[in-house]
């Protein structure tokens, strides 16, 4: 289990959202799988707004965020309205699909495991290209393809 992840505190933070949660899950170093001691909990995920805040003059919260200490250690919650993130899964964004598809789930609903049923046809080679840059940045690499044989921490790209 990853370094310091309180889910029972995790989940309270969620049940005093003011909007529906579609999902939330962990992200940043947990997620990746390199998390210390002193790591923040990057917990990620979209609400949902009433129906009033989505028709008429006067639009909700896109973006919601909330920063909280948690035993010394600085926590935040982001979450995007359910529309604004459906519209970054159709741009080819890599981050709020990791944040969908992450193992380290803290909340969920039929609707949360109906967009994960739909990721497969959301991923492209964007993707891979996304991923693949950060693969070169965590190894030392600065361009040109990833190939582990020649990149590595130690040695850089040849």
């Amino acid at each position: 289990m990853p370094l310091d992840i309180d889910f029972g505190q995790l989940s309270g933070i969620v049940a005093e959202q003011p909007d529906p949660l579609v999902f939330a899950t962990v992200s940043g170093a947990h997620l990746y799988g390199f998390p210390s001691r002193d790591s923040d909990v990057d917990l990620r995920g979209a609400h949902v707004l009433p129906p009033a805040e989505v028709v008429g003059l006067r639009e909700g919260e896109q973006t919601r965020g909330r920063i909280w200490m948690a035993d010394g250690v600085e926590n935040d919650l982001v979450t995007h309205d359910v529309g604004k993130f459906v519209r970054l899964l159709l741009r080819r964004n890599g981050y709020v699909l990791e944040q969908l598809l992450s193992p380290l789930v803290v909340h969920t609903t039929t609707a949360h495991a109906e967009l994960v049923a739909l990721a497969p046809k959301l991923t492209t080679r964007h993707h891979a290209h996304h991923y693949a840059g950060f693969a070169r940045t965590s190894h030392g690499c600065s361009s040109g393809p990833v190939n582990s044989s020649r990149c590595s921490t130690r040695s850089g790209c040849s």
